[in-house]
């Protein structure tokens, strides 16, 4: 549909939203920009819907205290990741393991997906490759307005931040990309529990199918700033901290979640080149 003269028009997306463990306002921080363009059943009926995840978290049993770390992982494929340099450079200075956890205990940090229902597969060689790819190349869309720019470089990745610069000397070539991101599905241990930081889709995906001991690199957290994640659609760490109850990664698929759209989100910069010769004496 075309958007409205004069008005700029809003994509929006499917998401699982975690709106039981929500108040009224912050729900509405997530969802009013969509909950604005429909009609005014249609909003009672997902404030409603909301309202009734609320009552059904209301009445959950306090957190298991089960083991969520079920074995450590030896593998080839662990050796070869914790030989490349930006991992090193990421992780190195952080006590780890690269462990089978069980989702089931692992506390959610973020509010919401888009859910993808991608298959999960049950060899161990490719569940390695799934949830510890070695490849961190971030999918980017690079536009330029020749010759000079300015060029624009956006993602749905929100780990987008930064620019990677690399020079070929060969060939003079000078060339910009989305900086890597070691997308590893990640857990933080901090104060006995477990929170998922990275591997959102993965780990709910995995739950959907079934599949509840999941690979993973657990880090060791000392203080909550070490744990949180910032950004738009994250729970607030000092809220869930205490709860005997927090959100948890397999909420997303009970009566704790509710299914609406979101505003789709890109990420992103737009680099300007200034350019000045230069007059060398040789």
């Amino acid at each position: 549909m075309a958007a409205p003269r004069g008005a700029v028009q809003k994509t929006f997306v499917p998401a699982r939203i975690l709106s039981g463990c929500t108040d009224t306002g912050h729900f509405g921080l997530l969802a009013n920009e969509y909950l604005t363009t429909v009609s005014p059943a249609e909003n009672a009926a997902i404030l409603a819907e909301a309202e009734a995840t609320r009552i059904f978290v209301a009445k959950l049993p306090p957190l298991s205290t089960q083991p969520v770390v079920v074995r450590e992982i030896v593998s080839p494929h662990i050796d070869a990741i914790r030989a490349d340099p930006l991992f090193a450079q990421s992780f190195g200075h952080q006590p780890h393991r690269f462990c089978y956890v069980d989702l089931r205990q692992v506390v959610a940090l973020q509010a919401w997906i888009e859910p993808r229902s991608d298959k999960v597969p049950s060899e161990e060689d490719r569940l390695l490759e799934l949830a510890l790819p070695r490849t961190w190349d971030v999918p980017a869309e690079v536009s330029l307005i020749p010759p000079v720019g300015p060029i624009q470089i956006l993602s749905s990745n929100p780990a987008m931040h930064g620019l990677a610069v690399e020079l070929d000397q060969t060939t003079g070539k000078v060339m910009l990309s989305a900086p890597k991101h070691i997308n590893l599905v990640q857990v933080v241990h901090f104060n006995r529990r477990f929170y998922l930081r990275n591997g959102y889709h993965r780990a709910t995906d995995a739950l959907r199918s079934g599949v509840y001991e999941f690979p993973a690199i657990v880090v060791e957290a000392f203080t909550p700033d070490q744990v949180a994640v910032p950004g738009h659609g994250a729970f607030n760490f000092g809220y869930i901290l205490n709860q005997p109850r927090p959100p948890l990664i397999g909420d997303f698929h009970t009566h704790a979640a509710l299914t609406t759209k979101l505003r789709e989100r890109r990420y992103g910069m737009i680099v300007n080149l200034d350019i000045k010769p230069i007059n060398i004496g040789i």
